[in-house]
């Protein structure tokens, strides 16, 4: 028998955190601008477009795995010796330019769609960029109160 209880394993307090929302509004801006990006009328060949969608496709992917690594608790039970606000730190400071890089390729053609995809990928820019601000105060943080005099 296991004394742990289903409580345990997995964190429900996470999903209703700014962080856990954060993510969830992250990866809903993803998707919503994918679909703009795939249904416009222009050919998906077209490298504003792919490359959206990669960034898009990608962004949705590293959120959902950091969520679920937060929710599940991963970091405390694999990955202890690995810092995790520090990974953070680096997957959304990567994912804000990559999401201005692309929301700005894909603004400068004059298509609603695309138009439409951008506004959604610059909102997913913000709340990376956010993310990451919150990440590095944290990591300075902790940084200052673990110094010794």
């Amino acid at each position: 028998m296991s004394t742990m209880s289903a409580g345990q394993d997995y964190d429900r307090k996470y999903l209703r955190s700014m962080g856990g929302i954060c993510k969830i509004a992250c990866m809903l801006s993803s998707f919503i601008g994918f679909l703009f990006i795939l249904c416009g009328p222009v050919r998906v060949s077209n490298f504003r477009g792919s490359f959206y969608l990669v960034v898009a496709a990608l962004g949705f992917t590293a959120t959902l795995t950091l969520l679920l690594a937060r929710y599940l608790r991963l970091w405390q039970r694999y990955f202890s010796r690995c810092d995790a606000t520090l990974w953070s730190l680096g997957v959304h400071s990567t994912l804000a330019v990559s999401y201005f890089v692309a929301s700005g390729l894909v603004l400068s053609l004059d298509i609603g769609a695309y138009t439409a995809a951008a506004f959604f990928g610059l909102t997913a820019f913000s709340i990376n960029g956010l993310e990451a601000y919150a990440h590095y105060r944290r990591s300075r943080l902790r940084d200052v109160a673990t110094q010794t005099v």
